[in-house]
């Protein structure tokens, strides 16, 4: 069976200082059926059209009895290692004294920009006659265009759902992937004709929205490019990328990730001389790197424990999205110095591809939604037969302030029995809220129960107990930032008795 990924020259070949190149339009499409747009999450559709090798390129010569495609057979487990372990003490970084986290810290740590600086700048052609041309790096390496980089040139594209693989056109995958960012985050895009929206999903490699255990200093990650162009026409573009951190010593709050399921304000701006996409935003919720080893260690992602220091949130700056110069293949390329939180794509062929298609004009503004595949909203994939206040239904907080009120006595769901962020016993019946915040704020807590009832709050940044921000027996405050995040109202055991019973929920955010 055919591998969907394949070997391809690089895009272009680096000729020296001053060179001007223009890799020209590339976006014709074949015809899309007029029926063809919204894609269809229902399990009979799922590989109606595949063909009998399930090799992904559209070809309608399958038979209608072939089952369901089972895989997109992309390979990715021989590209990429499968398990990580942590590093041994003799192979830790150094160690420099970390302070104290400081929750009352005014301004951001700038992540460190600690990569080479081009060798050397040229102009590439802009789109437009008529707008500057984009000033490039002058690295060289032999990273090759990924392949779904490119423009489609088939009229589907495989892609692999918790429901299993199916064929989508691009009109299709761009529905795909703006239900994924827009029902995980709240926040709606920006669909006008010639804006651009980015997507990065942490955890799931090209094509895929599966967690894959995101193991550290790897370009594992997503990156999609989604545009509608003067003529209507829906593009999608599908890159590697790391929306982490290098396994590098970068210093002292010097190295740090953006945390997910939130929308980024970018533009069209500049990084290390060249053309890139650059953060229009301070002061935002950040997780320090605190022992460099490429990935959070307090994040419900079963890692150890870390030897030395534990990685903590802080205030950040300098996120922008660029380009790392290193060699193919692409499961061999490591980060290391290239992105201390930085979006990174692998290779001068991939961000040459990339930033011709993003660019639009100096300073002008685009959208990038990160989302952890993990929190992909699950409606995107089943719609829920009704909000009853379950893991899978959670109730909804769209608005402020909020109450509700529910009675845990008889209630069935129990799934989360200890948390991260306390000791206590909580293996009683819980009800969960989800709400999506797109601004920053003191958020509030609380929950009323008659005597002998004794339900505790949670905050969560993730359907897990691991993910556990912070408890309250009655009440709490929390400074939030923007993000995806559950209340789960939880019941306490003491003596081996449920304090179940009836409870009203408060929540606010100032």
């Amino acid at each position: 069976m055919r591998s969907c990924i394949a070997i391809i020259a690089p895009l272009l070949v680096l000729v020296g200082c001053g060179t001007e190149l223009d890799i020209g339009d590339g976006d014709a499409l074949p015809p899309v059926d007029a029926d063809g747009v919204g894609w269809d999450a229902d399990a009979d559709e799922l590989g109606a059209d595949a063909d009998a090798d399930g090799d992904g390129d559209g070809d309608a010569d399958a038979d209608a009895d072939e089952p369901p495609l089972v895989s997109c057979d992309f390979g990715y487990g021989e590209l990429f290692p499968t398990a990580w372990l942590p590093p041994g003490d003799d192979e830790l970084p150094d160690q420099a004294p970390w302070p104290e986290p400081d929750d009352e810290q005014l301004e951001p740590d700038m992540i460190a920009h600690a990569e080479p600086a081009p060798p050397f700048l040229f102009e590439m052609a802009a789109k437009d006659p008529d707008d500057p041309d984009l000033v490039m790096p002058g690295y060289s390496d032999t990273m090759p265009l990924f392949p779904r980089g490119r423009a489609w040139d088939t009229e589907t594209r495989c892609y692999e759902t918790p429901l299993g693989a199916v064929l989508l056109t691009e009109d299709e995958a761009y529905e795909l992937y703006r239900d994924v960012a827009e029902m995980t985050t709240g926040v709606a895009m920006d669909t006008s004709q010639g804006v651009r929206t980015v997507i990065g999903l942490r955890g799931a490699y090209p094509g895929t929205f599966q967690w894959h255990g995101n193991s550290p200093n790897l370009f594992n990650d997503t990156l999609v490019l989604l545009w509608i162009d003067d003529a209507g026409v829906r593009h999608v573009r599908e890159f590697p990328v790391n929306t982490d951190v290098g396994a590098v010593n970068f210093g002292v709050n010097a190295s740090s990730s953006l945390r997910p399921n939130r929308r980024y304000f970018y533009i069209n701006g500049w990084h290390n001389d060249y053309n890139a996409l650059h953060i229009d935003e301070s002061n935002y919720r950040v997780r320090d790197d605190t022992n460099h080893n490429g990935h959070w260690d307090s994040d419900r992602n079963g890692w150890l424990e870390p030897r030395t220091a534990n990685d903590y949130d802080r205030n950040g700056g300098g996120h922008n999205i660029h380009m790392g110069s290193v060699d193919g293949p692409l499961g061999a390329a490591r980060v290391d110095v290239w992105s201390a939180g930085c979006q990174v794509l692998p290779g001068m062929a991939n961000w040459t591809e990339f930033i011709y298609r993003a660019w639009t004009g100096l300073g002008d503004r685009l959208n990038y939604f990160l989302i952890d595949v993990r929190d992909i909203e699950p409606e995107v994939w089943e719609p829920c037969p009704a909000r009853d206040g379950s893991h899978r239904c959670p109730f909804r907080i769209e608005s402020f302030p909020y109450s509700d009120s529910q009675d845990t006595a008889g209630w069935s769901v129990d799934d989360f029995d200890v948390y991260n962020c306390s000791t206590a016993n909580e293996s009683g019946p819980e009800f969960v809220y989800l709400m999506t915040i797109d601004r920053s704020g003191t958020l509030s807590v609380s929950v009323e129960a008659p005597d002998g009832v004794d339900p505790d709050v949670h905050l969560l940044d993730g359907d897990d107990p691991n993910a556990c921000l912070e408890r309250g027996h009655i009440t709490f405050d929390y400074s939030i930032t923007p993000g995806r995040y559950l209340v789960i109202v939880d019941t306490y055991v003491e003596d081996g008795i449920e304090l179940s019973g009836p409870y009203t929920l408060h929540v606010d955010l100032n």
